[in-house]
């Protein structure tokens, strides 16, 4: 799968939750400071691009104003303000936003941007057309706010995938994510004529096929949530995160 940007790769797994990596992302002095960072921006940079984008900014404006945000968050230090008491990270991050944002109409902002400062190497170059995210509408009733969860919510997803796909290559059973990719991509009513379809496809029997098919399934849920309890403090976030997470992708 194409690389959207180098900020964020998804091998870099976190064996505590979002908020040991966001002390770390703050701590200059933390030997896994530079990795906690790219992992937070690479979470986070194309959920801010689509809100921006649906404040109405025409594309050039919404990436620069992208990469302006990222450059004044950690060139003003941002992190430092951020506690988990304060509620969601995510939420943090639109204030934020909201603030830069507010400032850059104030100031005309689109001259001061840049100025030789700070450079993300965010790829900007597929994001509103690459089959790996969603073809952007601007002229739907769909809030900033709600863009943003979705964004969210689809790059979790797709970090939960990606985590399967090497967990299953680490284990030898590649050929189970075929499977399931061909599921997905695939998928039709009849869910005998989609699996008679996917054997013929993969030169498996219709059992295999199956028994591939609960294995995945089931363990991309185990790790949807594994990543969405990085953010949570206890039982009753993580089943509300998960709510809103299936509310936000399947109302798209």
């Amino acid at each position: 799968m194409p690389k959207e940007t180098e900020i964020g790769s998804s091998q870099y797994r976190f064996k505590q939750t979002i908020w040991t990596v966001i002390l770390n992302a703050r701590d200059k002095t933390s030997p896994d400071y530079q990795e906690a960072l790219n992992y937070l921006i690479g979470t986070y940079w194309k959920p801010v691009y689509f809100y921006v984008r649906r404040k109405n900014y025409d594309v050039e404006t919404a990436k620069e104003l992208t990469q302006s945000f990222f450059t004044v968050f950690l060139e003003k230090d941002f992190l430092k303000n951020v506690s988990r008491e304060k509620g969601k990270f995510r939420t943090f991050i639109l204030t934020a936003l909201n603030h830069f944002l507010s400032k850059e109409r104030e100031q005309a902002g689109a001259q001061k941007r840049g100025g030789g400062k700070i450079i993300l190497p965010l790829e900007f170059s597929r994001i509103e057309t690459s089959s790996d995210s969603y073809t952007f509408e601007p002229t739907t009733d769909e809030t900033p706010e709600k863009t943003l969860n979705r964004e969210w919510s689809l790059a979790t997803l797709q970090k939960s995938l990606e985590n399967l796909h090497q967990e299953l290559i680490n284990q030898s059973r590649e050929i189970y994510f075929e499977v399931l990719k061909a599921y997905l991509t695939g998928q039709q009513e009849d869910q005998a004529a989609t699996y008679k379809n996917i054997a013929a496809q993969l030169n498996l029997s219709e059992n295999d096929v199956t028994n591939y098919l609960h294995y995945t399934r089931k363990r991309y849920r185990e790790l949807i949530e594994e990543e969405i309890k990085k953010y949570v403090l206890d039982e009753n976030e993580l089943k509300e995160e998960i709510q809103e997470l299936f509310n936000a992708v399947m109302k798209s």
